[in-house]
């Protein structure tokens, strides 16, 4: 069986990022700053060397994808189910706003780890089992188009769902008195050999 070697990102700054406004399943353009940042990744990653790109369908991440990809036309996927999780309520608010709004209510959800779920919105195993099924799914589809024995695709998300998927796959309980295993803007590696596993984590872009 192939084995498909997944570089996993989170999307670059948005406009929403700037302000820390909440953008879940809501959506928001890069900025500049994000936009340039996004092409100075491409050194690192090295997109010419990739064989398809994956993204969830929120513009912000087939923005990055289609900056660092620029020029090479390869084959994408984008996937509903590699969208952020969905904040609820608390979607287009910003952290200030939040805590203004639902005093200690951020802070009480954040202690529930795993349950963690705003109000209407979806809690984090709902996210890291539609993000899982969705690498499963685009990997696979790759699997079927590209003619290497390990195609490598690059697949741009989110940190709600980039997090969750990495945590499930590496057992953390996303409690705040265990060590975050995943660094701010950094590369991730999975594989997808008929199971999805962590490769390594935290490469410098």
């Amino acid at each position: 069986m192939k084995s498909v070697h997944i570089a996993l990102i989170r999307h670059s700054v948005t406009e929403w990022n700037a302000v820390n406004r909440i953008q879940g399943h809501f959506d928001s353009p890069l900025t500049d700053h994000g936009r340039q940042l996004a092409a100075s990744w491409i050194e690192t990653i090295k997109p010419e060397s990739f064989d398809a790109v994956i993204t969830s369908d929120l513009g912000r991440a087939i923005e990055t994808a289609e900056i660092i990809t620029e020029g090479l036309n390869l084959p994408t996927l984008r996937l509903k189910d590699l969208r952020e999780q969905d904040w609820g309520k608390w979607s287009g608010l910003t952290l200030e706003e939040l805590n203004e709004k639902f005093p200690g209510m951020l802070d009480e959800e954040i202690s529930k780890g795993w349950d963690f779920c705003p109000p209407n919105g979806e809690n984090r195993r709902i996210t890291s089992a539609r993000g899982i099924d969705a690498l499963i799914h685009g990997a696979g589809k790759v699997a079927e188009m590209v003619d290497k024995k390990h195609p490598k695709v690059l697949a741009v998300a989110h940190e709600g769902v980039l997090k969750t998927v990495i945590y499930k796959l590496a057992g953390h309980d996303f409690m705040d008195d265990k060590p975050k295993l995943v660094k701010r803007r950094r590369l991730h590696w999975l594989k997808y050999d008929g199971n999805l596993s962590i490769e390594r984590l935290n490469d410098i872009l």
